[in-house]
Formats: C-alpha cells, structure tokens, sequence
C-alpha cells in the first residue's frame, strides 16, 4: 500500500506588518509530492483580517521544518537550540523565502483544484506526449477502461486502440509532430476503443493539442456512447420498419381484392360439371395457392396494424384446450402424441384470448412442421417467481445453431413457404402483454417455446 507523503511544515513570524495569509494556510498538494503546510505565528492574533495566527510564545521549534522569522522575532529565544537553530532563517532571506513560499503555495493550490476537476470528469480525459506515451489518466478513464491510473501512466496509447488503428494512430501523432497539419485536431469523431478485457465498444472523442515548453501534450475527452448508439440503432430499426409497414400496408391493400376474386372464381370453376381431372387439378392448386397468398396478405397487416390488447380476467388453460383441440384429427393423423403438465395450478390472469390464442395456434402448427415421422409435444404449465409459464416441448429435429437467435426477427424463416412474420408477431402479443417468449432448441433433439406472463395484473378473483 502507497504511504501518503509527509507534509513539510514551516513556520512564519509575521511582525504585525505583514498580509501574506491569504488562502495559505490550507494543505493543499500536487499528488504525488509531499503537501506544504504553513503556520503563522505573531505577537498577538489579530495581526491580519481573516488570518489564523498562533501567539509566538506557543511555536515550538522542533514541530518544523523550516522557520522564516524576516524581523527577528524569535531572537533571544531559549529553546533555540544549535540543531534547531539550523531551521531558522532571519533577516531578508526570511522575507523573500516568506514571498516565494506563499507564491509556491498559491501555485499548488490552483494546481491541486484543476487536478481534482479534471480527476472527477465521469468523461475519460486521456493525454500523450509525442511519443505516444499516456502522461495523463483521469478517474473517469478508469472506468471506462478498466485500468488503473498506474497502470495506464508510462504505458503506450495503444493500450486501447483496438487492434486494427494501432499503427494508424501513432503515424497521426507522429505526422502532426512533423507537419504541424491538424486532421482530428479541434474536432469530434466517432470512433471505436478497446477495454482492458479487449472488449471493443463505440466512443465519442474530441481532440486537442497543447505546446508547453516546446513539447506537444495530445488529449481527448471521450465518452461512451454504447447506450447512445443502441438508442440511434433501435430508432433506425424501427423508422425502418416504419417505411416497410407503410409499403406492406399498401401492397396488401392493392392485391387483397384481386386475390379475392381469383380465389372465388377458381373455388366457382372446380364446381363446374363435365370438367376434366387435369383441369381441376389445376383450379385446386390455383385456389390453394390462392389462399396461402390471403394469408400472407392477412399476416403482414397484422404484423404492421395489430390492434391492441383488449385483456380481461381469465384461465389461460382454457385458450391452450382451445388451440388443442383445432389439431386434435391433424395430430392423430401425423402420429403425434400430446401430454400436459401441471407442475402448479395457475390462477386467472388478464389477457386477450383471441390473440394469445393466435400465439397458441402459431407454436403449435411450428411444432407439427417439425415433426414429420411423429412424436411428442409436451405442453407444461407453472408459476414461477411473478409470472405464469405455458412451455410447449416438441421432439421434433431443432433448430440449426445460430437459427434460434434470428427466430424472432421479421420475415426470417427456414420455411420454403412462409413470410418470417409468425413468430414476429407471437412475439409482439406476448411484449403487449408485458411478458416474453423464449426459445430453447437442442439439434436432433427438439425445441422449447415458453410463454411467461407476468401475474401482477391478476385480478383478485377465484380462477
């Protein structure tokens, strides 16, 4: 552990003429060098408006360091002995000693206020020398950085700079030293830094340059901006979607009635008698493909115009019976077995059963798809912490590594046919609603989906 310096203390006799205590008396330091501690002492105490002074007869010698006596107060003095003599400076030397000390003292107090400025940004301040070199390293910078003041003194810049502008930035440094032409100087940029966990992540840095006795300081002010730039991200995802919602919007206007009537006229002409096998055949497959493009069409105005949630209290068991018994004949068809869990009883809580019905419905078809030669769906009920859980286990193939983390996003499918916007819009009920949905996969094994919903809106009612 470092060892705090020891203050050197000096003694001033003033004579009853003198103002030089004015703010001088504080123990103000440059950090790293020992505090300077002055004390005055005259013969009586109010020798100077506003200064703290000690009566003479109460200075003891050997409480100090030095003694600067300019009008030779302490003469005659008994417990003036020869080594403590030795401390004792008199006489004109005493009074420019006096004048140097205090200007000394003013020095390093103004220095000791910018230091704890500069030390106490919540922004990092970083400065170099023109060999790259960190001479300056603020609290806020280890923070941010995750090294130590002394660690990051004496160490080369390129401590944080991620690896690819390593080089490029010390030919800057080095190219301003030789031209004196400022590129980044006196301007804000937007840049990447590196943590001492090599972790990279956005900042924001100004840049400035200063010549203190022909040697060139570099500094930069920088900031975080990773929540800033995850805020700019997410409002340009969604002015993105915006954009495509009003394109989708429009489009399903324009094609949803003519849809309308192909599908009619194809569903009319496969009544019609005497028409050949092959010519009905192909008005099925018309009609059909028909009705997966109105589904579609109906997905994506969903998907942009979904109306809210009109919730009310209500056992959310009932709407998984519901949605259960629409694929009671396709299961049996397809091999499929069902098998529910109630690991605890759930009790009523507000929801909208249409939509999350519609939930219910887009993870059981997922689970179908996934299960061509047959299995077992697994649908688990519980309470767990503030919240209520629907699981839905298939033992279907599992999605492929790095599928699972884009499910969710729009219009991503592994489907031949599909719009990508099922589990999108699962996702943006259950979010309305104030729960998540989750998804948990193992390839060749099956996957999870859990619906949690939080109990806090639960009414106070028997369910």
């Amino acid at each position: 552990m470092t060892t705090a310096p020891k203050p050197i203390r000096i003694a001033i006799v003033l004579n009853g003429q003198e103002f030089i205590c004015h703010a001088m008396t504080l123990p103000f330091s440059v950090e790293g060098y020992p505090p300077v501690e002055l004390v005055l002492y005259g013969a009586k105490p109010d020798v100077a408006p506003g200064c703290q002074v000690n009566l003479l007869p109460d200075l003891d010698p050997r409480a100090f360091d030095l003694i600067l006596d300019g009008q030779f107060m302490t003469a005659g003095r008994s417990d003036f002995s020869a080594e403590q003599a030795d401390k004792l400076i008199t006489g004109p030397a005493a009074h420019f000693l006096n004048g140097l000390v205090s200007q000394l003292q003013e020095l390093r107090q103004k220095q000791e206020i910018n230091s704890g400025i500069i030390n106490s940004a919540t922004d990092a301040i970083v400065t170099i020398n023109e060999d790259h070199v960190i001479v300056g390293y603020n609290l806020g910078a280890e923070q941010m950085f995750g090294y130590t003041r002394g660690e990051a003194l004496g160490q080369d810049l390129t401590i944080i700079i991620p690896p690819p502008y390593k080089a490029e930035h010390r030919d800057y440094v080095r190219r301003y030293v030789a031209t004196r032409e400022a590129r980044m100087i006196g301007k804000h940029a937007r840049l990447s830094a590196q943590r001492r966990d090599g972790r990279e992540f956005p900042i924001s840095i100004s840049f400035s340059v200063a010549e203190i006795r022909d040697n060139l300081y570099f500094t930069g002010i920088i900031r975080d901006i990773t929540e800033y730039k995850e805020l700019e991200d997410r409002v340009l995802h969604t002015e993105r979607l915006a954009a495509v919602g009003n394109t989708m919007t429009h489009i399903a206007h324009e094609i949803k009635n003519p849809l309308i009537v192909i599908g009619g006229f194809a569903r009319q002409l496969i009544k019609v008698p005497g028409l050949d096998d092959k010519s009905r055949r192909k008005l099925s497959i018309m009609a059909e493909e028909v009705s997966q493009l109105e589904e579609m069409v109906a997905e994506m105005r969903e998907f942009v115009r979904r109306p809210p949630a009109q919730k009310r209290p209500g056992q959310i068991t009932a709407a998984v019976d519901e949605a259960l018994e629409l694929f009671q004949d396709t299961f049996k068809e397809h091999n499929i077995q069902v098998r529910r869990v109630e690991e605890t009883p759930l009790p009523a809580v507000n929801f909208d059963p249409k939509q999350v019905h519609r939930v219910l419905i887009n993870l059981l078809k997922n689970a179908l798809e996934a299960m061509d030669q047959g299995g077992e769906i697994t649908i688990t009920s519980r309470v767990k912490g503030a919240n209520i859980e629907i699981s839905l286990a298939d033992t279907g193939e599992g999605l492929a590594p790095g599928v699972a983390d884009n499910i969710f996003q729009p219009y991503f499918t592994t489907k031949a046919k599909g719009t990508g916007l099922g589990l999108a819009i699962s996702q943006g009920i259950i979010q309305a609603h104030g729960g998540t949905i989750l998804v948990d996969s193992t390839p060749g094994k099956g996957t999870t989906f859990t619906i949690r919903l939080p109990l806090e809106e639960a009414p106070g009612v028997e369910g």
